[in-house]
């Protein structure tokens, strides 16, 4: 492959081939088609005019600080997502259409995450964290939900979700925060920790056990809907994302409406949880974004980076660097874009194989009920969890070999692809760490073996990159479960 071949690279064709493929067969129009292109376009356009990309590298410096009990956030940063988030009313486009939304789902949350985390993952998360509250809303509604939806809608509301807790890690079913109804309330109380825009987001999602009786029946997710009662411990000091708030939160007789219970009680575990899988979508969509910068900044840098008199570009061995990430990010592309479209069609409640309905409700309606839940749910995994194993653990090989590449100049905090490298050593651990992703698709090869001709998408590839190999000998069993 030639460097000119590498120069004509065109790093979003993948994403818009991929959208328009799918999301007529989730029953968009071209309309709205457009309409989400045009949403993409406004938000990459505010990013570029705020120069965001470079004052991301600002705020990796600055951090978040806690003061009096509140998480402050360096104010241009703020500025931002107000600007995308309430002037821009971006959450209203996920809403349903009987809510004045245009319905986008997963499929689309992808490449506008994608969008943000070129610039910074921490604005991304900032942003995006809300769509997993949103959903929840939508999955379980209530018309008691409606005015918070329209809160989201025009700007007012920032999401969280708290879930984890020091002792439950990954195990959520073991967690020791409660809920317990006393008259037409619910009484909160625990400790969080590892919550994502914790202490700053006025609106989350609370896992804890469902007391009754004085006895542990199930667990309940609940919507919280202001900070009353709830107490920012601590932010932590991480390697990367420095902007993204990572806060312990202590919740002390937090109390919400018993309407704002999400599912039935004692069901929150087994519902909710299971049905919010979209922000592993969003951590592929991550990965797929820093890939596409490091990749860009990689290239750039060795065509004007000299030694012995030539660019370093010239070298075999840093031009085949440069190929392998070329060759691999359309194939992260497609892990990510196949989990948004599957994870969309579950929760629609269709069957999450391509069955040519091209989004007619009744065929696919139809076509589901012939498949076992459990069978349709395990499909949903499998897609998902492969994607998020795929991209996490593919995207920081990429990172290293971008950071080979600048030399000592990769390992200097001025650089982008030193910030990028610090950012994406999380995607392989939050949302369920790659062994855990691993272990899923275990437990998933059931439901693909329940599909006739099932066709595992890695299986479509030509040939392997030097990543996918790398990710191979790391978990050997994969190959055979994506």
């Amino acid at each position: 492959m030639s460097i000119e071949e590498l120069e004509n690279f065109n790093i979003d064709a993948k994403m818009k081939e991929l959208v328009n493929h799918y999301a007529p067969k989730l029953g968009f129009d071209q309309d709205a088609i457009d309409v989400f292109f045009d949403v993409r376009s406004t938000i990459d356009t505010i990013l570029e005019k705020r120069d965001a990309r470079t004052k991301a590298r600002e705020w990796d410096h600055v951090g978040v600080k806690v003061e009096n009990g509140k998480v402050i956030l360096p104010k241009d940063f703020e500025e931002i997502v107000f600007e995308i988030v309430k002037d821009n009313q971006l959450y209203s486009f996920f809403l349903p259409e009987d809510l004045g939304g245009m319905g986008f789902g997963n499929l689309f949350q992808g490449p506008i995450t994608e969008t943000l985390a070129r610039h910074d993952i921490s604005l991304q998360i900032m942003v995006m964290i809300s769509l997993s509250v949103i959903e929840a809303l939508v999955q379980y509604y209530k018309p008691h939900f409606d005015q918070t939806l329209m809160e989201f809608a025009e700007g007012k509301r920032l999401g969280y979700v708290a879930f984890s807790e020091p002792g439950a890690g990954s195990n959520l079913e073991a967690v020791k925060s409660t809920s317990e109804l006393v008259g037409d309330e619910y009484v909160l109380n625990g400790t969080k920790v590892w919550i994502s825009n914790g202490g700053y987001a006025n609106t989350g999602l609370f896992l804890a056990q469902n007391i009754v009786n004085g006895k542990q029946e199930g667990t309940n997710v609940l919507l919280v809907t202001d900070l009353d009662g709830i107490t920012p411990l601590r932010v932590e000091e991480k390697s990367g994302l420095h902007v993204s708030p990572t806060a312990q939160l202590q919740f002390e007789n937090v109390t919400v409406p018993k309407e704002n219970l999400i599912a039935e009680p004692g069901n929150g575990y087994r519902k909710v949880l299971e049905r919010l899988m979209g922000m592993r979508v969003g951590v592929s969509f991550q990965g797929i974004a820093a890939a596409k910068r490091l990749f860009q900044e990689a290239f750039s840098y060795a065509k004007t980076r000299e030694q012995f008199k030539r660019p370093i570009i010239e070298f075999p061995i840093i031009k085949q660097k440069l190929v392998e990430m070329m060759r691999t990010i359309p194939r992260m592309e497609e892990y990510g874009f196949l989990a948004g479209y599957t994870l969309d069609r579950y929760n629609k409640g269709w069957i999450p194989t391509d069955v040519n309905a091209g989004g007619k409700e009744g065929p696919e309606k139809q076509a589901a009920s012939m498949v076992p839940g459990a069978v349709r749910g395990g499909l949903a995994h499998h897609y998902v969890s492969s994607a998020k194993l795929y991209t996490s653990e593919v995207v920081n090989q990429i990172a290293y070999d971008a950071t080979q590449i600048f030399g000592g100049n990769g390992f200097v905090a001025e650089y982008e692809v030193n910030k990028i490298m610090r950012d994406v050593r999380v995607l392989a651990i939050y949302e369920g760490t790659s062994e855990i992703h691993d272990q899923i698709l275990q437990r998933t090869k059931q439901a693909t073996a329940m599909i006739p001709n099932f066709k595992r998408l890695y299986s479509t590839f030509d040939g392997s990159t030097v990543y996918e190999r790398i990710m191979f000998e790391r978990f050997p069993d994969v190959k055979e479960l994506i």
